[in-house]
């Protein structure tokens, strides 16, 4: 999940004094208002909107599908990927319609307008959280790849850059930093389209690279059901489907907002993330088996050309990547807690260290990147996908004298506080039982 922030404001162009009498064309009023109606116009479409929100769904997260399906089966994981994806599919829809019926289009003013101040701290937070366990995230794939890639162009494995606290601080001291470090990230926005081409190419990848298997592994591998294992692996599916933060947001500038618009957007959306997704766990899961590993990539051989190209790609999206969502962790610190105060390069510097150094400790502390999508699928996007937009559309006055809504509301909330105890209780009991077998 990215959210971008600008600090600069465009300001309309006045035109004075010009006249034009060829062809009839006019020009706009020289007035301030006209000015700001142009600058105003909404000329975002349906395709662009469904684009961007799928640019934003796809992320890292993808890499440790193939093991969630390894610790449910192979149909067993296509019909969770069906069940997650239309209730994510329905919070979703209830998040939009709200953002579009209250005219706000920030996750944190929404909540703001509809609930009060203590949800928008609340969302803060979540945003605060999800940004640092998505940092966390990408620094282990970052641990995880580069040292594979040094590796193959190595005699032996044990040298310093094949070392994963090496490779982490490198990469943290040298690019994530000095990039954090800057006021404004505007030029980094490509990243996001190098991060969905990266994700794109691991596709392809693990596709070209899977094993077949026959009639009798496919029956074997179909249900392979443990409550437990279920509950770890279930949050890693919401977790991939939670791009609820950045959704409200396509909504501003759609030049036809309506229900029928804002259905076909998230439906859409969710159904063309998820065929990835179930192409990219199955082929995966095909060729691991139960030996799928919690980073698909790294159980692939260290010298395919193909998939040290990927790992080097995965390496560099994430370090371009990482500080994004700095950036967006610092903003929340900014106005959680220094709201009323002027810009200062002492606390813009003390910030970006301090997180810097968390995602760093967390990455070398919590070394999988399954076990970091399972925490933040039973936590953040819990919060995100059911308890949020269940909130706001309980909460809203558009449905005060609507019984039915009002339900509707009622049961995301319930259903997601149950799911985040159950499934964060799981979660750390598979990894501290994983741990001690190991």
């Amino acid at each position: 999940m990215t959210e971008n922030t600008t600090g600069s404001e465009l300001k309309p162009l006045l035109i004075t004094n010009v006249s034009v009498q060829n062809k009839g064309l006019k020009l706009p009023s020289t007035n301030s208002e006209s000015g700001k109606a142009l600058s105003n116009e909404k000329t975002g479409t349906v395709f662009g909107a469904i684009a961007n929100l799928t640019n934003a769904c796809m992320g890292a997260g993808i890499l440790a599908l193939p093991y969630a399906v390894s610790q449910i089966g192979w149909l067993f994981g296509i019909i969770i990927f069906i069940l997650v994806g239309l209730i994510s599919w329905g919070s979703l829809q209830l998040l939009m319609l709200s953002s579009h019926y209250e005219k706000q289009y920030t996750y944190e003013e929404l909540a703001k307008q509809v609930i009060g101040m203590k949800m928008y701290v609340l969302v803060k937070i979540t945003i605060l959280t999800v940004t640092a366990l998505a940092s966390t995230n990408y620094l282990i794939i970052i641990g995880d790849s580069l040292p594979k890639v040094f590796e193959s162009f190595e005699k032996t494995s044990d040298t310093i850059l094949t070392s994963r606290v090496f490779i982490s601080l490198i990469a943290i001291s040298l690019g994530i930093l000095p990039l954090s470090l800057m006021r404004k990230m505007d030029h980094l926005k490509f990243s996001s389209s190098l991060s969905f081409l990266s994700i794109a190419y691991v596709v392809v990848v693990i596709i070209y690279n899977h094993s077949s298997l026959t009639i009798k592994h496919l029956k074997t591998y179909a249900f392979n059901f443990d409550f437990i294992q279920f509950l770890t692996a279930f949050p890693i599916f919401i977790f991939c489907d939670s791009v609820h933060i950045v959704s409200v947001n396509v909504i501003k500038d759609l030049k036809k907002a309506n229900t029928k618009n804002i259905s076909k957007i998230s439906i859409s959306t969710l159904s063309s993330c998820n065929a990835v997704y179930i192409i990219a766990s199955l082929f995966g899961f095909f060729t691991f088996g139960d030996k799928t590993p919690g980073d698909i990539i790294v159980g692939y051989p260290k010298h395919s050309i193909p998939i040290i190209a990927a790992r080097f790609v995965l390496s560099i999206m994430a370090t371009v990547s990482i500080p994004i969502f700095i950036f967006v962790a610092r903003e929340s610190i900014n106005v959680l807690l220094f709201k009323d105060k002027p810009f200062s390069w002492k606390r813009h510097i003390v910030i970006t260290l301090s997180f810097c150094a968390l995602i760093t400790l967390l990455a070398l502390t919590l070394p999988e990147v399954s076990f970091i999508s399972a925490l933040t699928g039973s936590t953040c996007s819990i919060v995100c996908v059911f308890i949020g937009p269940g909130l706001l559309w309980y909460k809203s006055k558009r449905n005060k004298n609507s019984k039915k809504n009002k339900t509707l509301g009622m049961c995301y909330i319930i259903i997601g506080f149950v799911i985040m105890f159950i499934s964060t209780t799981a979660v750390i009991y598979g990894h501290v039982i994983k741990k001690k077998k190991n």
